[in-house]
């Protein structure tokens, strides 16, 4: 995979997605911290109102407790069994008892109606002028009712009952609070009869209003109580009353410990529903408050976070786009430059601009390049050294041993008269130094051919008509340069080593020299004794190693060969791997080396 890609995938994994993911959290984490602070709060202030509802019927109690033992309930309840249903007087007292039971009526702002029932079934009533559809029933239709057996067995505790329960007894409207308790005998704690007692509601309403605040919870925000059937008997805004809360909330729970508090829908809004236990007749105070209104200033506050969060993301693309994008690309570009230096141009420059690293790296390249370039220019230059001292070396091991062997032969010519043959002898030697000793490394192919014909004639005086030789050469070769002494080991290779043994005038060197489209053959050819496969695996074992790395003859460990691989390595160097010596040969049926080299014409110096 390519570096913009690795950047690409890196910036999404390492940067965008970890901070796409915190948000995600921090907002999760936001709505639970919010829950929870919310509901502390709701907590606290459930339980401020749940206070002040159970302290508001505590007191009830206490006064009720107060009115059991009063006179005005005492002697009513006990003069009843001196009373005549038909009797005038009857009617008289029950009215003046009404009367009388009128001050309780005044102990408390919130009693509504009092009832009496004795056992007998004599009932007497006082109520306030407020609207009412209380119709006290007769004592036989109570008696009917499983309240009347509860409150007979709570054996004077106060039984309560809420608005909307019980309807049949209580009432419809307006909503009030209900309390029935057994009265007794103080003295001898005979059941004297029942006290029903109603409770207005604004007080509780009241406390219900006192913690809510619609401006930052929501008009929609209410307390409500609860019985243990889900029977909604107050409600703080009233609309919800007489209903079951199951019908706004499947999922509230409609009792509980002490306190609980979730996130619901209620009604078909998002809402935070918490309830408290009062701790009496398992009623439930219920809160619930608008969730988008708790959270308004808070979800302004994620939707700033939302909105820098994004913006970070932008920058950070652009920051991808505009800055690192580049940087990939100047590595990017450096990378297939270096790509290009591979392949071996070295000519190869990066072009950079600005103060950063990346210009660093570019200036760093183009040293290197420059400096790789260099490197191998001086290694040509002492390959090339090299080789030249290997060819001089060469001349200088033949030289002193042809020299002598050539003066020998002149000298015995000398001391036989034949001074024509002296004549040629010293020609031909004389252009063979010549042609030794010119200062440039390349020559005109006539020049070549000219100092390999003198060699030969040469050697065939000397080794007394040993072989025969042929050339072969168009007139259009002699125009090109070839490099010096390269013909003259080949057919020195097949003197010395081919026709050793063979009969005299049986040996053959033919020399062809042929133009073709761009380079010129020449094909060196013997009848000799040919190379054995041992000989010439060397050879191409030889050719195939780097040239700085082959082993020289000593290490060989012959010196069979010597001037082959000099000329091939020369023609190598000089021309390049495409050009050189190709050998075939078999040891009974001569041998025969093509040399290959550009078409070059020279200058004559």
């Amino acid at each position: 995979m390519n570096l913009r890609p690795k950047l690409m995938l890196a910036f999404i994994f390492l940067v965008v997605v970890p901070m796409i993911g915190l948000g995600i959290v921090s907002f999760l984490n936001t709505e639970s911290v919010l829950e929870k602070k919310y509901s502390e709060q709701t907590e606290i202030s459930l339980k401020a109102v749940g206070g002040n509802i159970k302290y508001f019927f505590k007191e009830l109690d206490q006064l009720s407790d107060g009115n059991l033992t009063s006179s005005e309930v005492q002697d009513t309840l006990n003069y009843t069994k001196y009373y005549s249903s038909d009797d005038a007087s009857t009617l008289i007292a029950i009215n003046q008892s009404e009367k009388e039971m009128k001050r309780i009526l005044f102990q408390h702002p919130a009693v509504s109606f009092v009832v009496l029932y004795a056992m007998d079934g004599t009932m007497f009533r006082a109520f306030r002028n407020d609207p009412t559809t209380f119709r006290p029933i007769a004592f036989e239709a109570l008696k009917d009712q499983p309240l009347y057996n509860e409150t007979i067995k709570l054996g004077g505790r106060p039984k309560w009952i809420g608005p909307y329960e019980h309807q049949e007894l209580t009432g419809v409207e307006p909503p009030l609070f209900t309390q029935l308790r057994l009265v007794k005998d103080y003295e001898t704690l005979d059941d004297l009869g029942l006290m029903i007692t109603q409770y207005k509601t604004e007080e509780v309403y009241s406390m219900l209003n006192t913690f809510l605040n619609p401006e930052a919870e929501g008009p929609n925000s209410r307390y409500v109580i609860v019985n243990s059937e889900g029977l909604v008997m107050l409600d703080s805004s009233k609309h919800f009353e007489g209903t079951n809360i199951s019908e706004y909330s499947s999922a509230l729970p409609q009792k509980t410990a002490d306190y609980s508090s979730a996130r619901l829908r209620f009604n078909g809004e998002d809402s935070l529903v918490s309830s408290y236990n009062l701790g009496f007749n398992d009623w439930v105070l219920v809160s619930v408050k608008s969730w988008d209104m708790l959270t308004n200033e808070n979800e302004r506050f994620v939707q700033w976070i939302g909105m820098i969060t994004i913006l970070c993301i932008l920058s950070a693309i652009l920051f991808n786009i505009f800055f690192v994008n580049r940087v990939a690309k100047s590595i990017i570009k450096v990378v297939r430059k270096m790509r290009l230096v591979e392949q071996g141009l070295l000519d190869i420059r990066v072009n950079a601009q600005g103060k950063d690293e990346t210009v660093l790296l570019a200036n760093s390249f183009n040293s290197m390049v420059q400096r790789i370039g260099d490197l191998l220019t001086e290694v040509r230059t002492e390959q090339e050294r090299k080789q030249h001292a290997e060819m001089m070396l060469m001349q200088a091991q033949i030289k002193p041993h042809f020299l002598f062997n050539t003066l020998e032969s002149i000298n015995a010519l000398a001391a036989q008269n034949e001074g024509g043959k002296i004549m040629m002898m010293v020609r031909r030697l004389s252009n063979l130094l010549r042609t030794s000793m010119h200062h440039s490394e390349e020559i005109f192919l006539s020049q070549e051919i000219e100092h390999v014909r003198s060699y030969l004639e040469i050697q065939k005086y000397r080794f007394e008509d040993l072989f025969a030789y042929e050339l072969n050469v168009t007139e259009e070769a002699f125009e090109y340069s070839i490099l010096k002494l390269t013909l003259q080991p080949l057919v020195e290779n097949s003197i010395q080593h081919g026709f050793e043994g063979l009969e005299d005038g049986a040996g053959m060197i033919t020399i062809d020299v042929s133009v073709e489209a761009h380079r010129i053959v020449i094909t060196v050819s013997d009848n000799g004794h040919g190379m054995n496969e041992q000989t010439l695996r060397k050879f191409a074992e030889r050719e195939q190693q780097p040239i700085g790395k082959r082993r020289n003859a000593a290490e060989l460990g012959e010196r069979r060969g010597l001037g082959l691989r000099n000329v091939a390595d020369r023609l190598r160097i000089h021309y390049g791997p495409s050009y050189g010596l190709r050998i075939c040969s078999a040891e009974g049926y001569g041998t025969v080396i093509r040399c290959t080299i550009p078409k070059n014409r020279g200058e004559r110096l």
